[in-house]
């Protein structure tokens, strides 16, 4: 009788579910990462916006420093849980490509 080692060190599997499940948590690592990404420019438009509005006060710094500052700071805001867009995002955006495979599969959701 063969053991399959559900173990996430466990590389060599028997069979090709532990090799799926990989492939799954590496694609939905990168859209995790792709919906970050999409979180943090929208913060750093916002940010940019902000500063262009007629609340802002002039100020004599160049726009190079001000667009560095927009950056880390829209980098700091969506660290961690960042705003919660991406984590939404993310959930939608697998939502999605389950029902992808679903419909592509034949089967009825």
């Amino acid at each position: 009788m063969t053991s399959i080692n559900s173990s996430p060190w466990s590389l060599g599997s028997v069979g090709g579910a532990n090799n799926a499940d990989f492939k799954n948590q590496a694609q939905a690592k990168q859209v995790e990462e792709a919906a970050r990404g999409f979180e943090t420019i929208l913060v750093r438009q916002m940010l940019r916006e902000v500063r262009k509005s007629s609340f802002s006060e002039k100020q004599d710094i160049s726009n190079g420093y001000l667009e560095m500052v927009d950056d880390q700071m829209a980098g700091l805001l969506t660290q961690g849980k960042g705003l919660g867009f991406s984590q939404k995002m993310t959930e939608q955006m697998l939502r999605q490509s389950d029902m992808a495979k679903l419909i592509n599969s034949g089967k009825n959701p």
